[in-house]
């Protein structure tokens, strides 16, 4: 079982990452361009000049997306355990533990796609971290920004979804900050909480540091 351990790429930088809840509904994504950004699941349709790695933890959402993914010339990463002894191309494989967060070969999977991201993220060597379409929430029974999903989340979901985060925010390393950016619908509370308008101004303030630099 060959596992893979994240280069520190991102040390000491910023991170995207892309859930798949509404409020993403007609975000610019182009925005993200050239960024470290992490897609979960079906986020990888956005592109790989716009997905640095796209992440998946369930064995059946991959092979629904299987003809695309082998496709697709990005990086994927997952760590399903039935998936750890299958020959896939490009496909980077890490170990799963239940809870927290794990460094090395191992990322802790929390009961989410999303939450495992986190962990990846900070495996890369990232210290800001924000959350885009972490809403644990529908709008009009609709639970994701995009249209390959058109499955609805139960409730009894978002509430294991919930404690996953919960966990995640106790096992943060000194140092590591995550913000959860949102349009208000967001049922996330354990992170600061930062508006799109606040996130697009704070998108230009890095840009014009990047250019300062």
């Amino acid at each position: 079982m060959n596992l893979w351990t994240p280069p520190k790429e991102w040390e000491g930088q910023e991170a995207y990452l892309i859930g798949g809840g509404p409020s993403l509904t007609g975000f610019d994504f182009s925005l993200l361009r050239g960024r470290n950004v992490i897609g979960c699941n079906d986020a990888f349709r956005l592109g790989p000049d716009i997905i640095s790695y796209c992440i998946f933890g369930d064995p059946g959402w991959w092979q629904k997306n299987r003809h695309e993914l082998e496709q697709w010339p990005g990086r994927l990463v997952t760590n399903a355990p039935t998936m750890l002894s299958w020959e896939v191309p490009r496909l980077h494989k890490m170990a799963r533990e239940r809870d927290g967060i794990h460094s090395g070969s191992t990322l802790g999977w929390n009961y989410s796609t999303g939450a495992a991201a986190i962990n990846l993220a900070i495996s890369l060597g990232a210290i800001q971290i924000y959350l885009l379409g972490y809403d644990l929430s529908n709008r009009d029974n609709v639970s994701h920004w995009h249209p390959w999903n058109t499955k609805t989340t139960q409730e009894y979901a978002f509430r294991r979804f919930l404690n996953g985060f919960l966990c995640v925010s106790r096992s943060l390393p000194p140092g590591v900050s995550v913000i959860n950016v949102t349009d208000g619908s967001s049922r996330l509370p354990v992170f600061p909480r930062m508006s799109f308008l606040e996130f697009l101004e704070t998108l230009k303030a890095v840009e014009k540091e990047e250019i300062a630099a």
